[in-house]
């Protein structure tokens, strides 16, 4: 038997967006995406909810065109980063592939769009006497400052992301070898190798 779509499951229409996000997420759950990823899409769908309440738009996903989610990114990109933006561009499209995937839709309003542009910038790099000045502010003998110390110096060898370094465990280092293992973007593994200095901060 047929698994009914869920527009079929719906008695009003007046939830069908609601009700389709929702099944969204239990869908990226389901395929066992991050909880970043998971919270990122939500929010792009609740930003363009909104964006659609407010201008009166059609709310209904099978109603939406490529004129509608091109007004929205053209929202988005006057009231934040084209980096911002293009996050939104990129939920959207997932949703709408879903979608169509699922039969909800016949053809993604996505299916033309290109994403926004993101520009290049090099990230800020901090100076050798400002270097200096936080690593002085984590010299000590106490718990607070060797903790400290270790964190600001495996952040400086490694670049790893801010939650790659707080789920690490003792079973993730290598201290000898000095490489600490990760769960990088999309959960793949990587080692993160570190220096001498490190090892005996971390040691």
């Amino acid at each position: 038997m047929t698994e009914p779509s869920i527009r079929s499951r719906i008695a009003s229409t007046t939830d069908t967006y609601d009700l389709m996000a929702a099944s969204f997420r239990r869908w990226l759950e389901a395929s066992n995406k991050s909880r970043k990823t998971v919270q990122t899409y939500g929010e792009c769908l609740s930003s363009l909810r909104r964006f659609l309440d407010a201008r009166g738009m059609p709310t209904d996903p099978a109603a939406l065109t490529r004129e509608h989610l091109s007004e929205y990114i053209t929202d988005q990109l006057a009231r934040w980063k084209p980096a911002t933006a293009n996050n939104r561009y990129r939920g959207l499209q997932q949703f709408f592939k879903w979608l169509e995937e699922e039969g909800e839709i016949t053809v993604s309003p996505m299916a033309r769009m290109k994403p926004p542009l993101v520009p290049v910038e090099p990230p800020a790099v901090i100076s050798d006497a400002a270097l200096k000045k936080l690593l002085k502010t984590c010299e000590g003998s106490d718990l607070t400052a060797r903790r400290d110390m270790a964190i600001i110096r495996l952040f400086l060898d490694t670049g790893m992301r801010r939650a790659e370094l707080a789920n690490l465990t003792l079973d993730d280092l290598d201290l000898d070898n000095r490489i600490a293992r990760v769960l990088g973007k999309n959960r793949r593994p990587r080692a993160c190798p570190f220096g001498r200095r490190t090892a005996l901060a971390l040691d």
